[in-house]
């Protein structure tokens, strides 16, 4: 049934010269987290930086935490990419760059859903709730990039539904934590305890996993078809990304607590400083660092979470501590 549906897009994308192609790939880029293709977190960190720290955080705890539980379940489920299945299934050749490693459940659906959806079921400081229209908008960005994943061939049905289904349950987790914390601010404490114990554990299931239990099929070259070493790099990265979160929102939280109640004028020098600076960071560290850490003997996993955990920490609390200091200077000096 799932290889059937592919092949049924697969037949009218050809049918149709694929004048959908380029569409598709553009809304598949709205749920990447990559710098070569900022959009989501350029958008997550509008709100953050500039808007809504609250909604910000939101999104961010669900981003995160859905990457940390996506990064268990695909090395636990190990599920082969469509057209490793069926040679039949030809995905747009563009889209496969970045489908990498195992299929199972969608990254990119995933992201789509806890940041895009996020908007959409997320509450303000004042317990509003995004605009009727705009959380329908949210909602079709969120079904778009979720069937963009089939109509381009790099995942089946069932990839991204589980994808959907898991952030769902990770948005109505976080959102109940954010209120306990509402109520009880001490609670903050358990939430960064619990955060960090889920990615060491993501970490350390990566290390110990059995070589074992991981398929080890190889292609006519000779060549395995998925990598077990290189998916547990990608473990790595995410539970990276997830301390970077957690501990740089604690720290946030309790120590920088800078405000997005400012003018228009601050919040469009906010937003560049902190937009330039993390990108800046993800191509000085997530690059530069990161090799430099490998060919220094550090183990490869290990060094992407790290290099991950700067990025993610930069974002969440450095940017935005560095903004807070000029903001201050740059009063103090018009006060004069």
């Amino acid at each position: 049934m799932d290889i059937s549906w592919l092949l049924l897009l697969q037949h009218f994308r050809e049918a149709t010269g694929g004048i959908f192609d380029s569409f598709f790939e553009a809304v598949t880029r709205l749920g990447e987290t990559s710098v070569s293709s900022p959009y989501l977190l350029l958008a997550l960190g509008l709100v953050y930086w500039c808007y809504d720290k609250r909604q910000g955080i939101f999104m961010m705890m669900s981003l995160y935490t859905n990457r940390v539980v996506n990064g268990f379940v695909k090395i636990t489920a190990c599920v082969y990419r469509p057209w490793i299945r069926d040679a039949r299934v030809v995905p747009v050749p563009e889209a496969m760059a970045e489908a990498t490693g195992y299929s199972f459940p969608s990254g990119h659906a995933g992201n789509a859903a806890t940041v895009w959806g996020g908007l959409a079921v997320g509450e303000t400081y004042n317990g509003k709730k995004t605009p009727l229209w705009a959380r329908i908008f949210f909602v079709v960005v969120v079904i778009l990039v979720a069937f963009s994943r089939n109509y381009l061939g790099v995942h089946t049905p069932q990839d991204v539904i589980v994808a959907l289904l898991i952030a769902a349950i990770v948005l109505f987790a976080v959102n109940k934590v954010m209120k306990l914390m509402d109520k009880r601010p001490e609670a903050d404490v358990w939430v960064l305890l619990g955060g960090i114990v889920l990615c060491l554990l993501l970490i350390a299931y990566g290390v110990l996993k059995p070589l074992s239990t991981y398929p080890m099929d190889y292609d006519q070259a000779g060549k395995l078809i998925v990598d077990p070493a290189k998916m547990s790099v990608d473990s790595f990265k995410n539970a990276g990304m997830g301390l970077g979160f957690f501990i740089g929102w604690f720290i946030e939280r309790r120590f920088i607590r800078f405000s997005t109640d400012i003018g228009n004028t601050e919040k469009i020098v906010r937003y560049l400083f902190c937009a330039f600076t993390f990108i800046l960071v993800n191509i000085l560290v997530g690059d530069m660092l990161s090799k430099t850490l490998i060919s220094a003997g550090l183990a490869e996993g290990f060094a992407k979470a790290l290099t991950q955990f700067v990025c993610v920490f930069w974002f969440v609390a450095g940017a935005p501590f560095v903004s807070k200091i000029f903001s201050g200077l740059s009063r103090k000096k018009a006060e004069k």
